[in-house]
């Protein structure tokens, strides 16, 4: 059976090739299948070129098609009836565009699509798996082309795919990161980019280089014959390899017998460049199968000449030349290679020598580019060189090249490199620098900017509960104490003693204070404290000899990055090598840590002790601490949906917005929305353990508000600590939905103001200011549930309910309706018969706890003093109807009152009709211009047509006071009276003088009213002098003023005392 060095998805199948189950295939699936049952369905599988990322898809497809189990085991992904495949090989276009293909779409709309061909395979119980091979081509056409379309799409499409309860995945493959496609974005589209890569599960497709060559060599037709001194030159090479770390302990010498002519160190080499530089029709088998210029079928191989490094080189320059040449990591590398050969090529050495050492240079430059911390010594190069390059004499070739400054050798890492143009003798330079710079303490400013570590993650831990639990670094010289809070919820302490202190750290991690922390206390730092000095000693060279040395700073440089991350090596393989080095310790108690599987289970334990309350959330979308804008709307989305549709399934959500994958997970998999017995989709309780411990939280909070309210804030606080410690991303959830849930069993304040309903703007109002809002619960027992049934009586409702904040609210209403109804006069007046009915108006208009203002201020204000309960109960009802009453006709009392003043005053009946017309056509008559603009309003009023006493009392009284009625003080009412009785004595004086003016018989009118300080009062009069007494009228003038004296004032009041006497 054929070998395929380049697999299509789309047009192969497993059975074209035998594919070879690898650690590392089971490793991936495995992830696949783990993070599955964890609620993540999209998983971007990534390798580098040649590392089989499309064989192992296929072989999935073969392994659940057939049911082979040699993958995934049966039933791990559900008890499903089978599996469908949907393969699509990426290309430079729309993934909408191929998806909609693959579907037969022909509106377009691959979604929807999708969700048909999904539903379809749902009603046969059927698992759907979508791959997306080449995914990295889907990437580069979305940067490209409309980004923001592009990845609206792959986000729809993982929204889709990422809801809990369906059957499906989604798998891509990718050469490099999700993120690296990213590289021609504005900075607004790379996150975006960002947040659409967070909702894909990366998992890693690294098959070891030793493994991909074994699989290579498994699809090679037979064994080429190796001579004797061909093998023993082989089995050196194969030790070399071992020895100097190049080749690990799982590469076999079978392995390098079946690949000669190319020796195990060159092997490794091309593999290594091949996937950093390859693509799919440069694969590693090409190469092993190839024909032509440099390949290996036309090498002859000998005792001492293998298929080396140094022809390596010229086969990744001939066939990867661009990619080479292209910006990359290791252009530098590339560059400086080039310079050495350019070097050697123009010197004016034999050819023999030139030829032998350019294989050395490229051997050192190869190694050098693609391993760290190999140690490439004369040792080595003398054994390679000797029986792979076919040098005899190694030694006199490095002597040359060391002599010409091609190379050099740098002995802080055992290490040939090519040497780049400085004098400086670097190592002789560190030597003078050891007795300059003094052996450093390991104290935090010394050792913190070279902890890399910022936090771990807690991974069993989440896939338990759905909540990541970050864990973050500290370093200290001594055990120190933090809070956990925000993002992270644990810190590991890496204490470096400056004296012995272990038992501080044991007491200290024993405190409860101490919560979710762990303390590792160093114990041997002689390696970290050898590394750290020689990082000091470097930048001192830096900082002091090498000022103007370009090229000596950047060695020094190389040299301080390789010892900081020896420095980093030594730190974390004394965390978890478990050789005595560092002691870790949790609540107290020394925890033993041999790998890194301990240490991560260390995590999830101290999680698992300190958060063991923790809900099960399986979703990262809202389970996390800041919500994505998308989400934060999704939030909007669901709680209206909540609101305006509780008894709709799914609450009436259409298609499969961000939201519904939401209220899958808060709603419908935990019984919190269900049906009931008669079918109905009602809120409740979970049915669920999932969220049991949250909702029993809640429920424990909202009863501890029956003495007095609490603040929402409180409880977001709570939940937001240990035991708990819920993402703040989900406390933004779930508070709207459980207050609404729960509604029945509290009341909810804004500040002081009772809130009568929950709805969209409350949640708003909460979510900006939470702090702003508290609860009291409800606890009403005794005489309260009395003072409750009387109100539902006067109400003449069913008295018989409990008390819910719906029954409550029912009741308190009408009250409350009933005080805005009020106008401002029976707001305001104290004029009731019962003292009772003020304290009664007083409690209401001030309310804002409706319990309180019902079962304590109501009671206290009509008498209730806790004494004879049961006989003001039984009064209780007849109390309210007469405050109520009272309020009620108040208003029109102090219109009756106005009425009788009037009515006295005009001796008119006191029928408002009878004396409406007689003030009408007793006022017709009179000149409107001979009165001032007051009192021409005030008889405009008077004439003008009213329907009722209160209309007309009304329009006289804004003339005179130029307010409303309504408006009038108490302690206003006798000037408003007094005001409205002497407009209307003006009205009767002009009345009177138009009466004699009508009469046409030339008399002269005279009309007035007389008072004294003695409680003498003449109403007012009016008395005619006809036109033949007006002779006689000035005779008796006339001997009247001759008795008067000269004092004007004494004479009037001589005048007006006798008229007095005689008008009365």
């Amino acid at each position: 059976m054929s070998y395929i060095p380049s697999v299509n998805i789309e047009l192969n199948t497993a059975a074209d090739f035998r594919y070879i189950v690898t650690e590392n295939a089971r490793m991936v699936a495995g992830s696949i299948v783990n993070n599955y049952n964890s609620g993540h369905h999209s998983f971007s599988i990534i390798g580098t070129y040649g590392t089989g990322k499309s064989s192992f898809i296929l072989a999935l497809e073969e392994d659940l098609l057939s049911g082979a189990n040699r993958l995934i085991k049966k039933n791990v992904l559900g008890p499903v009836s089978g599996f469908e495949f949907l393969n699509i090989v990426g290309d430079y276009s729309s993934l909408s565009t191929l998806l909609a293909s693959k579907l037969g779409s022909h509106n377009g709309n691959a979604i929807d699509a999708l969700n048909q061909y999904y539903q379809s395979l749902r009603k046969r119980n059927k698992f759907l798996i979508i791959v997306v091979d080449e995914f990295g081509k889907v990437l580069e056409h979305a940067a490209n082309n409309n980004p923001e379309k592009e990845l609206y799409f792959l986000q729809k499409l993982s929204e889709f795919v990422n809801v809990p309860s369906r059957n499906i995945i989604l798998l891509t493959t990718l050469h490099q990161n999700f993120g690296s496609y990213a590289y021609k974005l504005n900075e607004t589209q790379r996150n975006e980019w960002l947040k659409v890569k967070g909702r894909f599960q990366e998992i890693v497709f690294a098959e070891p280089v030793e493994q991909l060559l074994y699989l290579t060599t498994k699809q090679l037709s037979g064994q080429q014959h190796i001579s004797r001194s061909e093998n023993t030159s082989l089995s050196l090479l194969y030790e070399l390899g071992l020895r100097s770390k190049i080749l690990s302990s799982t590469f076999n010498l079978k392995t390098a017998e079946l690949l000669y002519p190319l020796d195990p160190i060159s092997a490794v080499c091309l593999t290594l460049a091949v996937q950093r530089y390859g693509q799919n029709e440069r694969s590693l088998f090409s190469f092993l199968t190839a024909k032509g210029q440099d390949s290996l079928g036309e090498f002859k191989a000998a005792p001492s000449l293998t298929y080396n490094v140094a022809k390596v080189y010229d086969y990744l320059t001939y066939h990867f030349y661009s990619a080479i040449n292209e910006m990359n990591a290791d252009s530098t590398g590339w560059r400086a290679l080039s310079v050495a050969i350019e070097r050697i090529e123009g010197s004016n050495r034999e050819s023999t020598v030139i030829s032998e050492c350019l294989m050395v240079i490229k051997t050192i430059g190869l190694i050098n580019m693609f391993f760290n911390g190999i140690v490439l010594n004369d040792d080595f190069l003398i054994t390679y060189g000797e029986n792979a390059l076919g040098i005899d004499n190694v030694e006199n070739i490095i002597k040359i090249l060391l002599s010409d400054k091609i190379i050099r050798f740098a002995s802080y890492k055992s290490q040939y490199i090519l040497f780049e143009g400085t004098n400086l003798d670097i190592e002789n330079e560190l030597f003078k620098a050891a007795s300059i710079v003094p052996t450093p303490q390991l104290s935090v400013e010394e050792i913190a900017p070279y902890i890399k570590q910022k936090a771990a993650v807690a991974t069993a831990s989440y896939y338990r509960t759905g909540t990541p639990r970050y864990f973050e670094y500290r370093v200290s010289n001594e055990p120190t104490i933090t809070e956990a809070t925000g993002d992270i919820d644990g810190f590991i302490h890496l204490v470096f003693p400056l004296s012995e202190i272990e038992n501080e750290v044991r007491e200290t991690s024993a405190s409860k204070a101490a919560s979710a922390s762990i303390y590792g206390y160093f114990k041997n730092t002689a390696a970290i404290t050898k590394h750290l000095h020689e990082i000091k000693k470097l930048q001192y060279v830096i900082d002091n000899v090498a000022i103007d040395d370009r090229i000596a700073k950047a060695e020094l440089d190389k040299q301080k990055k390789y010892e900081t991350l020896l420095l980093n090596e030594a730190i974390n393989s004394s965390l978890t090598d478990g050789a005595n080095s560092v002691s870790w310790y949790f609540k107290g108690e020394v925890v033993v840590i041999k790998s890194i599987r301990d240490f991560n289970k260390l995590l999830s334990h101290v999680c698992d002790v300190i958060y063991n309350q923790t809900p099960i959330i399986r979703n990262e979308l809202f389970n996390r601490q800041k919500l994505s804008s998308a989400i934060s709307l999704a939030r909007v989305n669901l709680l209206d949906a909540m609101l305006n549709n509780p008894d709709k399934e799914s609450f009436g959500i259409d298609g499969f917005p961000p939201e519904k994958t939401v209220y899958f997970t808060l709603f419908r998999e935990s019984g919190i929305h269900r049906l009931d017995n008669n079918g109905q989709w009602v809120l409740g309780a979970p049915t669920n353990p999932e969220l049991q411990s949250l909702w029993n939280a809640s429920i424990e909070f909202i009863n501890s508000s029956i003495d007095k309210p609490r603040k929402l804030s409180e409880l977001a606080k709570i939940l937001k600590t240990a035991p708990y410690k819920l993402k703040q991303g989900v406390i933004d959830f779930w508070i709207p939905i459980f207050l609404f849930i729960n509604q029945q069993d509290f009341a909810l304040y804004n500040g002081s103001s009772f809130v009568l309903n929950i709805n969209k703007e409350v949640f708003e109002l909460i979510q900006k200011r939470v702090n702003d809002f508290s609860i009291k619960a409800f606890k009403v027992a005794g005489v309260k549930l009395e003072f409750f049934k009387r109100y539902r009586q006067f109400l003449k409702k069913d008295d018989s309910v409990g008390v819910s904040s719906e029954s409550l609210l029912e009741t308190v209403k009408p009250f409350f309706h009933f005080y805005r109804g009020l106008n401002s006069y029976a707001k305001r007046t104290r004029k009731f018969d019962s003292a009772y009915t003020a304290k009664f108006r007083d409690v209401l208009s001030n309310a804002q706890d409706p319990a309180k203002t019902f079962f304590e201020d109501l009671p206290a204000a009509l008498g209730y003093k806790d004494l004879n309960s049961e006989d003001f109960i039984a009064q209780y009802l007849d109390l309210i109807k007469n405050a109520v009453r009272e309020l009620n006709s108040c208003y029109d009392n102090f219109i009756d009152r106005i009425e009788e003043k009037i009515v006295t005053h005009l001796g008119v009946p006191y029928n408002y009709e009878a004396y409406k017309d007689i003030l009408e056509s007793r006022y017709e008559s009179i000149d409107p211009r001979i009165l001032t603009p007051k009192t021409r309003a005030f008889l405009d009023r008077i004439m003008a047509p009213s329907e009722t006493k209160r209309e007309f009392i009304e329009k006289l009284a804004i003339v005179i006071t130029d307010k409303r009625l309504d408006e009038t003080k108490d302690n206003d009412e006798p000037l408003l009276i007094h005001q409205i009785l002497h407009m209307l004595s003006e009205l009767e004086r002009y009345s009177a003088i138009a009466e004699i003016q009508d009469s046409n018989d030339d008399a002269e009118a005279f009309n007035f009213e007389l008072a004294s300080n003695l409680g003498k009062f003449s109403k007012s009069q009016t008395y005619r002098l006809p036109k033949n007494k007006a002779k006689r009228a000035e005779e008796v003038m006339g001997k009247i003023s001759s008795l008067l004296s000269d004092d004007d004032e004494f004479n009037i009041c001589v005048l007006l005392k006798l008229l007095n006497d005689k008008v009365k």
